[in-house]
């Protein structure tokens, strides 16, 4: 994304190193990148720009310290080094420096020539802070330069912004598109393995996320489900390898795992095609570490998105978009360019029940008063608009033995969280704030003393945070959104047996949440209902949810086969 902004300011003598290195890096060869610019930075101590270009492959192999120290090196050199101030932002915010984040980001906005998404990084950066103010005069800034079709302004913003600012489909459409090509530059499509008829079919995974995340959990536990008498699996994992259980977990329950990490992308699509693969399902869309490039050489006959990526990818290479009809209703379908694959009943696979804690949280461990009726949220703070956080105030002055549980990313969300709850009238001593733990099962093992969460219902719903809340007992209360990302809890709810928790609108959902919160027994009774749908409700059976996703790879493949193009398939 700074490639051209790069090459427009190298320094005389380097240029010919950081050409060459900027194009092993776009290929995906990171290690030999690394060694060129390692190359370039020795032989011109002096420029930044090569410093910052090492940083970036550094950082995207995960040597997070050598990368800052390259970039801190840069800003010596050039202090006012907007890639510098905009990829050192990017990796203190990764590491909860918050407040340093933004101020990089103010620097990087203001740098000339201008850093492409510097004005939506800090925008984020900002909603992460739960400063909207600023962050609403970042959007209104990107919502000009969108609507006026500004020279660049496809650049500006990556595809999940324009769902943010509330662009129409069509535009939406177009800046993903308009990404998914810029990963297809130069893209060829490799020779495919022709595989004999009456084998399995062979369905591959491509992903960053193979390790502690979401996606990797997962699928850590979808994996091993899958029916290896009619199919037979291939997972490529195109992120580090963190030495984690779940990323062991998954290279064990596959057949065949490949770690495509250090390859460019074109040598990624031959091993893949060499494998065989007649269904490369991609996990991350546009997400952090993505690999469209890999995709864009078309080395599997098909290829669809599931999961990982809440939108449209935009990408001509890419046939479907897996989701469900309470994900996608037929009113959704125009904002995808891909055809939808509607798994029946639900799309999202779950991790499971969590595991059970040595010792038991109790709401005195946490902090929670014994006796509240205590409302949750732990999606991240990026979801929460001024709106949002309105309503939950609406909430609790009109239940008052009620307390808010949200999730504490860093100190400056519950500053402007408690300042935010004054100004509405509430009490900011009822604003309550989980802190990190180191483990994960810490944290699923907390969630379960809450009586009621309350999904984000703006433009992004709660995914892996409310399919973590399901499992661990708590009745989730949402609302039906108008994109995929805003419709997921309905899609998850359903599936739990818990329709009535689905609220038609803003009102609908103001009055669910107080008549629970005022009748606890009714609350309670919610929570018993949900006990007992862990025996029959489709969200807690993992194989039936995975066989739903072998139906729909089996359609794609039939169509495929009759020589039909790729067709909407389960859409009512």
């Amino acid at each position: 994304m700074l490639m051209k902004l790069l090459r427009a300011c190298f320094q005389p003598g380097s240029t010919r190193l950081i050409e060459r290195g900027l194009a092993l890096r776009q290929q995906g060869n990171l290690r030999a990148a690394e060694g060129v610019l390692r190359d370039a930075v020795n032989k011109f101590p002096r420029d930044a720009i090569a410093a910052v270009n090492l940083a970036l492959v550094l950082l995207e192999q995960n040597h997070a310290a050598a990368g800052a120290a390259e970039l801190e090196r840069a800003l010596l050199l050039d202090p006012a080094n907007g890639a510098a101030h905009y990829n050192l932002a990017n990796l203190l915010r990764n590491s909860g420096c918050h407040e340093e984040a933004i101020a990089h980001y103010r620097r990087a906005v203001q740098a000339q020539p201008v850093i492409a998404l510097a004005r939506q990084e800090l925008m984020f950066a900002l909603l992460e802070a739960c400063d909207w103010e600023e962050a609403e005069r970042e959007a209104d800034l990107l919502r000009a330069a969108c609507r006026a079709r500004a020279e660049g302004w496809m650049r500006a913003i990556a595809p999940l912004t324009a769902t943010y600012l509330a662009l129409d489909d069509a535009s939406c459409k177009q800046v993903a598109a308009w990404h998914a090509a810029q990963a297809a530059i130069g893209a060829v499509p490799v020779r495919r393995n022709k595989t004999a008829d009456g084998e399995r079919l062979r369905i591959g995974y491509i992903s960053p996320d193979f390790r502690e995340h979401p996606v990797g959990h997962l699928m850590s536990a979808g994996l091993p489900l899958h029916d290896r008498s009619r199919f037979e699996v291939f997972a490529y994992s195109s992120g580090y390898d963190d030495d984690s259980d779940c990323r062991r977990n998954i290279a064990n329950s596959v057949d065949r795992f490949v770690d495509i990490a250090a390859m460019s992308d074109a040598g990624a699509a031959a091993a893949i095609a060499e494998d065989g693969v007649q269904i490369l399902i991609d996990l991350a869309g546009h997400t952090t570490g993505s690999r469209l490039g890999v995709l864009a050489r078309r080395p599997a006959p098909l290829q669809a998105h599931y999961l990982g990526y809440p939108a449209t990818t935009g990408a001509a290479y890419i046939d479907y978009f897996i989701t469900d009809a309470a994900a996608t209703p037929p009113a959704c379908t125009g904002a995808f360019t891909e055809q939808l694959a509607c798994v029946p009943g639900c799309f999202m696979l779950s991790g499971g029940a969590p595991p059970l804690p040595v010792v038991a949280p109790t709401r005195a461990s946490q902090g929670l008063p014994g006796d509240a009726m205590v409302f949750s949220n732990f999606t991240n703070a990026s979801r929460i608009t001024r709106d949002e956080f309105g309503r939950w105030m609406k909430i609790l002055q009109a239940v008052p033995d009620s307390v808010l549980w949200l999730k504490q990313s860093h100190e400056t969300i519950v500053v402007n969280l408690r300042a935010e709850a004054q100004r509405c009238g509430v009490d900011a001593a009822r604003l309550l704030f989980a802190p990190r733990v180191p483990a994960k099962a810490d944290h699923l093992a907390r969630l379960a003393l809450a009586d009621l969460s309350l999904d984000t219902i703006g433009w992004h719903n709660g995914h892996s945070t409310t399919n973590e809340l399901l499992w661990a007992g708590v009745p989730v209360l949402t609302c039906e959104g108008r994109t995929f990302a805003a419709r997921v809890g309905c899609s998850l709810l359903t599936a739990a047996g818990l329709p009535e928790m689905i609220a038609r609108d803003e009102g609908d959902y103001l009055d669910i949440a107080i008549r629970l919160g005022r009748d606890r027994a009714q609350c309670a009774a919610l929570r018993h209902k949900l006990a007992a749908n862990r025996a029959t409700a489709l969200f807690f059976d993992q194989r039936r949810i995975v066989a739903g996703l072998e139906a729909v790879y089996l359609e794609m493949w039939r169509y495929h086969c009759a020589g039909a193009a790729p067709h909407p398939i389960g859409v009512r």
